[in-house]
């Protein structure tokens, strides 16, 4: 695809986009079908969404300067043509008085459930709303458009901004020298007056190690303000922001028929309401409160016998320092020792044959060629966007039938996007009685340290976790064939969708698992027991900390968007903060200014009372895991259920009842809460 090509497609989508919405305008309510009203509303702009998808797709994989701004175009003519709001009004009436009709309750209970979606989906878009109210709606996620981005602008401004001149070596007692080299060197840029200067900044001098090493406790005292700074600056104070998006959010949910912002983003979820995920986040918090609890006390033991007194409470600042001059909590492995056991081509020969044996699949790697624009690949040969990148199909080992196929781009390179994430490309469409049709198409991209050359390319554990978290993604996606293509995998519920692969990383604990895949790159010697039984017993000493302090979050996230006008609109929001969360929070002798102030994820992203939903998908995958432990962890019996019941479903039945579906009960929370306690000191 050449950005010109792009640009033509793209125009003929929309082309394409508009007479499908005037064939739905134009639907008198006698001949009103499922396929010529909400089937034909779904598909409008697919194609469009195809095209937009492979665009996107190409711009983070190769971060050409020419498909960058082939991007920008085309979003802003299907932004533009989105704004047409073509004949929304009488669609939006068409599609009303159709879900009235006699023939609905006829219906297949996927499509029954299909309408159902599609009129809360209108409804939460305003398309039900009075033209006063669809004026008012616009003006509003405007302003809070502009207030996200200034949000995040304030926060990134903020850190570059902090920095602290140090006249004095004395104030900077213990820090290495490489760093005092450093610190003098960013002196010299910013100091006028030609006298000796040390600079510490949140960037090109940071100050965290200064928390560490330096025996001066005013001078980290003062580190550990810049620290906490951000959001909180004179200049790029974020209050203000916080509380107006705030104010907008529950006057948008409102104007939509909601009580509150946090039911208007749970009605579409799991949860329902926004209640439930706070009743959900409040009982995980009350039920690992012994293990926090337990921890602090710990804690403050550790650092009284530093100090030679009994502490109650503890300089914030002193953390990093006396943690460096005491033992560790707990004992430690180092989890870098599996190393030399993860060859990069075994791991992923391994991992598909886990899943292929698990969910009963035949997973063929294709070959592949990179070609110039113009070019045409040989029969049989898959063309990619970089040499680097591999293909796969997936079919039924037993019926044969091609269910999807997938790029794998797990190398890091120049241009390409960070991180690793998982992307639908095309989604698989079923045929009109509902069996197996065109297949799906996505890509899992990654970016793992490349090999060195006459080096073994090795991955860490943490790599290995990505693979085999973004392949949880992956299948969910390959095998989601329901009755309608609108019910494919990435419309399931948005706190479920995480679910697959927080449950299918837990395979790389499992000593089972992981002797199917591990060898020593120079022996050929299989992981040790000892080594994998280490490994697997890290899963269960995990930090109770960040476990509380995510829990803590999720919980000022949902009452903040519930009770903004009872408890926040005219107070201090780090008193608000604290007030709420008091009870977990450690006893430093000055808390931190409250993290909502820089958490972009709700304030200027899409988790907006939605944080809890990494608990809730990681409670579900907790539990979910149970069952495979109980039975299996290679077990194909096991694996055909969760076949069945959660990833070939995708959307067409709610979440809930998949999870029921596999578990044969409701949902318990108790395997994570002993995730978190069962090692804490």
């Amino acid at each position: 695809m050449t950005p010109e090509q792009a640009l033509t497609d793209t125009r003929a989508a929309i082309d394409e986009a508009r007479a499908q919405l005037e064939a739905i305008a134009t639907v008198a309510p006698g001949t009103a079908t499922f396929e010529n009203t909400f089937l034909a509303w779904y598909e409008a702009g697919q194609n469009l969404k195809q095209v937009t998808n492979y665009v996107f797709h190409l711009h983070t994989v190769l971060g050409k300067k020419d498909m960058q701004q082939m991007m920008s175009r085309i979003m802003a003519e299907a932004t533009a043509y989105k704004a047409e709001g073509l004949h929304a009004t009488r669609i939006a009436q068409v599609l009303r008085e159709s879900a009235n009709a006699p023939w609905v309750k006829e219906l297949s209970p996927a499509r029954q459930r299909f309408v159902q979606q599609t009129l809360q989906s209108m409804n939460d878009s305003g398309l039900f709303l009075t033209p006063e109210q669809q004026t008012r709606k616009a003006a509003i996620e405007k302003e809070l458009s502009q207030l996200g981005f200034r949000f995040t602008a304030y926060v990134q401004n903020a850190r570059h901004q902090w920095q602290l001149l140090i006249r004095t070596p004395a104030e900077l007692a213990g820090m290495p020298r490489g760093w005092m080299q450093m610190a003098e060197g960013g002196g010299k840029q910013v100091s006028n007056d030609g006298q000796p200067a040390w600079l510490i900044n949140l960037t090109t001098v940071p100050a965290a190690p200064v928390l560490r090493y330096c025996t001066v406790a005013e001078t980290r005292r003062k580190c550990w303000l810049g620290t906490t700074s951000a959001g909180t600056d004179r200049a790029y104070d974020t209050e203000p922001i916080i509380k107006r998006i705030l104010e907008l959010r529950h006057e948008l949910a409102t104007i939509l028929g909601y009580a509150n912002f946090a039911d208007m983003q749970a009605s579409r979820r799991m949860m329902g309401c926004g209640q439930k995920a706070l009743d959900f986040i409040n009982d995980m918090l009350q039920k690992s409160k012994p293990a926090w609890d337990a921890y602090v006390a710990a804690e403050l033991k550790r650092f009284s016998q530093a100090c030679g007194k009994e502490l109650t409470e503890v300089n914030p600042w002193d953390v990093e320092y006396l943690n460096r001059h005491l033992p560790p909590e707990r004992s430690s492995f180092n989890i870098n020792v599996i190393t030399p056991y993860l060859q990069i081509d075994k791991v992923v020969e391994g991992l598909m044959n886990i899943w292929a044996g698990l969910l009963n699949l035949h997973i063929q790697e294709l070959p592949t060629v990179c070609l110039k624009p113009g070019e045409s690949p040989k029969p049989g040969v898959v063309e990619t966007w970089h040499p680097d990148v591999r293909c796969f199909s997936v079919k039924d080992a037993v019926t044969g039938k091609h269910l999807g196929s997938f790029y794998m781009d797990i190398l890091a390179r120049p241009h390409k996007r960070t991180q690793a994430w998982c992307l639908p490309l095309r989604d698989g469409n079923p045929k009109s009685d509902g069996s197996l049709g065109e297949p799906h198409l996505a890509a899992l991209m990654a970016n793992f340290t490349p090999p060195q050359p006459g080096k073994p390319h090795l991955l860490n554990h943490g790599e290995l976790y990505m693979l085999f978290h973004e392949f949880g993604h992956m299948m969910h996606m390959m095998l989601g064939h329901g009755e309608l293509r609108a019910h494919c995998t990435a419309e399931v519920e948005r706190d479920f969708a995480e679910m697959p692969s927080q449950l299918q990383e837990s395979w790389i604990w499992e000593p089972e698992a992981l002797a199917t895949f591990t060898c020593h790159y120079a022996t050929g010697e299989p992981l040790p027991d000892h080594l994998a039984q280490q490994l697997a017993n890290t899963r269960g000493t995990n930090p109770i900390e960040m476990h509380i302090r995510m829990l803590c979050a999720s919980k000022l996230d949902l009452e903040l968007h519930m009770h903004y006008h009872d408890k926040c609109k005219d107070r201090p929001i780090d008193e608000v903060a604290q007030e709420i969360l008091g009870p977990w929070l450690f006893p430093y002798t000055e808390q931190p200014p409250s993290e909502i102030r820089t958490l972009t994820y709700t304030m200027a992203e899409g988790y907006a009372a939605a944080l809890y939903t990494y608990k809730w998908s990681e409670m579900l995958a907790a539990d979910a895991m149970t069952r495979f432990k109980k039975e299996g962890v290679l077990n194909p019996s096991t694996g055909a259920d969760y076949r069945r019941c959660i990833l070939e479903r995708g959307s067409s039945i709610p979440a809930m009842q998949q999870i029921r579906d596999f578990l044969g009960r409701e949902p318990d929370s108790a395997a994570l809460i002993e995730r978190y306690s069962q090692h804490t000191p």
